[in-house]
């Protein structure tokens, strides 16, 4: 094929994926407007009274690289809408339960929600403690000003080097969730460092970390315990500061001691953020016993693999879904055009329980068919423990193949 016709072919289909990409971010801004998907959101959300619930805005900045990596990934707009949201609601969750496993009502404190990105957990935290006790900060100036304008919260800007970053104030409770997970060896002993002498002497501090465990099977461990890779899925940050990472335990105690110049206690939640990254929990006062977060609950999780409607008007949906706190959900709910149905999680997933490293999530696999005379089918799935807690699964129109 000659040079020329080559480059047209592929400028060709780069508009294409373009269009595509613009299809599907339109679908998601409707879906956010639409009053259905609005009240099936805010019902995985624990701690939004009534009150609060209609301040909710559900608008996702389209810059947003959460949401842009979920529709890379899976090309269907229900599935990233459901991905966006379901890990917000858990980060929600997870945030609450550390605020008052240490201080009781935290409502009554100071919290900064550091990279903070377009506000994927503030949207919900500033609707169950209140705008007025909540900085965000993120190095992306667009980022601090969509949540101070969306969700009405107070916005710091934040800097490359740690050392530059000045509040000029301090915080109870600092979140940082997916910070961590992304920053080279020295730009992590720095931030953790900068961060902890932010805190109120009462402060605690929440990070994330990705462990070392999850590196790709080839990859080894640097003798650091940090692995680290000049990529990410945000583009728009220089790769020098801002990849991936997995780092042990052993590094991250070290970081910690070097941090604080003491052997300061901390808590590791394994996998207790999105049910992938550990997150480590820290006191500014060592006395503060951290011992309640050990009964730190991950909700519901699961995912929806095959989701298709046949020429025939066959609806055909398979996933799994599970609870690594308890091992197993009795069922799903699916909600086809208004109508539920209850669906028992029995189908043998290994992979599912390899990927844990949890035999008692074999059998969380499910599978349900209906025959429907429509055309497309607004379908939600979702799970929930037996406390109560609850994942969105899926959410979206499912239209003849």
């Amino acid at each position: 094929m000659p040079a020329r016709r080559g480059n047209a072919l592929s400028a060709r289909r780069n508009d294409r994926m373009i269009d595509a990409d613009a299809a599907l971010l339109a679908q998601i801004d409707r879906m956010c407007a639409d009053a259905y998907y609005r009240r099936l959101v805010l019902g995985f959300c624990d701690g939004i009274d009534a009150t609060e619930a209609a301040r909710f805005n559900g608008t996702i900045h389209p810059g947003d690289q959460m949401l842009l990596h979920s529709l890379r990934e899976y090309r269907d707009a229900g599935a990233a809408f459901a991905q966006y949201f379901n890990v917000a609601s858990q980060q929600h969750a997870a945030a609450r339960q550390v605020m008052r496993a240490a201080f009781g009502d935290e409502t009554e404190i100071d919290v900064l929600d550091f990279a903070c990105g377009y506000g994927r957990l503030l949207r919900f935290l500033s609707l169950s403690i209140g705008p007025s006790r909540i900085w965000a900060s993120d190095i992306q100036a667009d980022a601090t000003a969509f949540v101070g304008s969306a969700f009405g919260v107070h916005t710091l800007p934040s800097h490359a080097d740690p050392a530059r970053f000045e509040p000029g104030r301090r915080f109870d409770f600092i979140w940082v969730a997916s910070l961590f997970s992304h920053l080279p060896q020295a730009l992590f002993r720095a931030w953790l460092a900068r961060l902890i002498a932010l805190l109120t002497p009462r402060g605690v501090l929440c990070f994330s970390v990705r462990d070392a465990a999850l590196l790709p099977g080839h990859d080894a461990l640097p003798d650091s315990g940090l692995a680290y890779a000049a990529e990410s899925e945000n583009a728009g940050l220089a790769t020098e500061i801002y990849g991936t990472a997995y780092a042990s335990e052993r590094f991250v105690r070290g970081a910690l001691h070097a941090a604080t110049r003491d052997d300061q206690p901390y808590v590791r939640l394994p996998r207790a953020l999105a049910n992938e990254q550990d997150l480590y929990v820290v006191a500014a006062d060592p006395r503060r016993d951290l011992a309640p977060l050990r009964a730190f609950r991950r909700g519901a999780w699961g995912w929806v693999d095959v989701r298709s409607l046949s020429g025939d008007g066959s609806l055909s949906l398979q996933g799994w879904a599970a609870s690594l706190d308890d091992g197993s959900v009795e069922e799903v709910e699916i909600e086809v055009d208004g109508v539920r149905y209850a669906c028992r999680t029995s189908v043998e997933r290994p992979d599912v329980a390899a990927a844990f490293g949890d035999d008692r999530l074999a059998r969380s696999g499910w599978s349900f068919r209906c025959d429907l005379d429509v055309r497309s089918a607004r379908v939600a799935v979702s799970a929930r423990t037996a406390r109560g807690e609850g994942a969105l699964l899926y959410a979206g129109a499912i239209r003849r193949g």
